[in-house]
């Protein structure tokens, strides 16, 4: 899962660049860059780490000066993790200095790159964006076009932010899989991946990019928007209501938050012969689905935990030894909230459970009588291909286990997921939209192609 950011036609667009990428930064903490156009010579800045730490004042206004810029955070699945696969990235060829920011996961990148290699093609990174780069490259026409005929290769999720000179591009994926959206700062249009990300700088949410739309924005001006295909049936990947998106961000119609608020009202009626004398959220992706399951069954809610904010999300780190250092570094449970208290614990997801048991074992530890462990989406039980980093299905215990089986392991009195339909109604706005979620990782159905061949990397 990343973060991408366009913003056009404006003297300040690195500053509102770095600030829109500090409101994704939930969205990848591994590395972040920008790459800034329109006065001087396209130059890209990018370093591993945090984009408060990476971007300061010298560097903004000083170093990267410039109208047009587009912005990158990274996490990375199974890519190598390190400044090489930092983006964007920018190259330099018959088309002039082109740069390019991706969140997704491109399926037939082997493919692909195979093909380009035979041409005579040198990669420089492991990431499956570079493949885009030398796709146009190699083309030839206008930007729109090249960029079009380029993206008709690709199969998977793909979510795109390009910029040449002072020309913005957006495109997305015929799935959708990915979210990405138009706004607008006075005279500048945005795109980025989340709408929080526009609003935070002042600006105002437009719409969505549709699926299959590439959209061309230049002097502050859509000189052109149109589908390079036809779009298949939207699969917009429903866990990033679950858990990645902000709850201020607007999906199908209404907030992240009241998606996850109505997660929590629909576990509270499945479980509603369940008692208990508080119900407490795992910070911080828990916390509206807790508060919903509560005004749901009438159940106190309480923050049951001290969240360290110091630390980043534990389901993004690059390898299973980081993500157990920081589960222990990011929560303490509130003695006097949860001591020989019989509690409703709401949390996101299960995926590996490792970081479930722990926080489990920790509220055992410090006293507490019952805990009835509910989820606010159904078991996990298949690999993404589209972006986010669920892994195999070796490594996911409900591919593995059953309920029950999850149930003892974990030590709890009882256990609940969200069932599917559920979901479903809490995300689509009154179940209007109900067929335009990819549930893959849940069913085990994908919308597209997966062979053992599909590239499981991502950005």
């Amino acid at each position: 899962m990343c973060g991408i950011i366009g913003v056009e036609n404006n003297e300040n667009a690195s500053v509102l660049a770095s600030a829109g990428l500090i409101t994704l930064q939930h969205r990848g903490e591994e590395s972040a860059g920008i790459t800034i156009s329109g006065k001087k010579k396209m130059k890209t800045f990018k370093a591993m780490g945090l984009v408060s730490r990476i971007f300061n004042e010298e560097i903004l206004l000083n170093k990267l000066p410039g109208t047009a810029a587009i912005g990158h955070v990274r996490y990375t699945t199974s890519s190598k993790s390190s400044l090489t696969n930092a983006q964007p990235f920018q190259i330099n060829c018959i088309h002039d200095n082109i740069s390019v920011a991706h969140n997704g996961n491109i399926t037939n990148f082997p493919k692909i790159k195979e093909m380009l290699l035979k041409k005579g093609a040198i990669f420089s990174h492991t990431s499956d964006t570079e493949i885009l780069l030398h796709l146009i490259a190699m083309s030839k026409g206008n930007l729109a076009d090249i960029v079009a005929n380029s993206l008709r290769k690709l199969e998977g999720a793909f979510s795109l932010v390009i910029l040449k000179d002072k020309t913005l591009i957006g495109a997305r994926d015929e799935n959708g899989f990915r979210p990405l959206v138009l706004g607008k700062i006075d005279n500048s249009y945005i795109i980025a991946s989340e709408s929080a990300a526009i609003e935070v700088i002042g600006g105002k949410y437009i719409r969505d990019i549709k699926p299959a739309e590439i959209i061309v924005i230049e002097n502050g001006q859509i000189k052109k928007s149109f589908l390079y295909k036809t779009p298949k049936k939207q699969n917009t990947c429903i866990f990033e209501q679950v858990y990645f998106s902000r709850p201020d961000s607007v999906m199908f119609d209404q907030t992240v938050k009241e998606a996850r608020v109505k997660m929590g009202e629909c576990l509270a009626c499945q479980m509603k012969n369940i008692k208990a004398d508080v119900v407490v959220p795992v910070p911080d992706t828990g916390y509206f689905a807790a508060l919903g399951f509560s005004r749901e069954s009438n159940i106190l809610f309480e923050n049951g935990f001290v969240r360290n904010h110091y630390v980043g999300r534990s389901f993004i780190k690059p390898s299973q030894s980081l993500r157990d250092l920081t589960a222990k570094l990011k929560l303490r449970p509130i003695k006097e909230v949860v001591k020989d208290k019989e509690i409703v614990l709401i949390d996101d997801s299960i995926v590996r459970g490792t970081t479930s048991k722990r926080i489990i074992n920790m509220l055992k530890e410090t006293g507490s009588k019952k805990i009835h462990f509910a989820l606010s989406c159904p078991p996990i039980i298949s690999s993404c291909y589209y972006g986010i980093d669920t892994s195999s299905k070796d490594h996911l215990i409900a591919a593995n286990h059953s309920v029950e089986e999850i149930r003892k392991y974990l030590d709890v009195d009882s256990l609940t997921f969200l069932s599917l339909n559920n979901l479903i109604k809490a995300c689509s706005f009154g179940n209007k939209k109900d067929n335009v979620f990819c549930t893959a990782c849940f069913t085990g159905k994908y919308p597209t192609r997966i062979s053992k061949n599909t590239y499981k990397k991502s950005c």
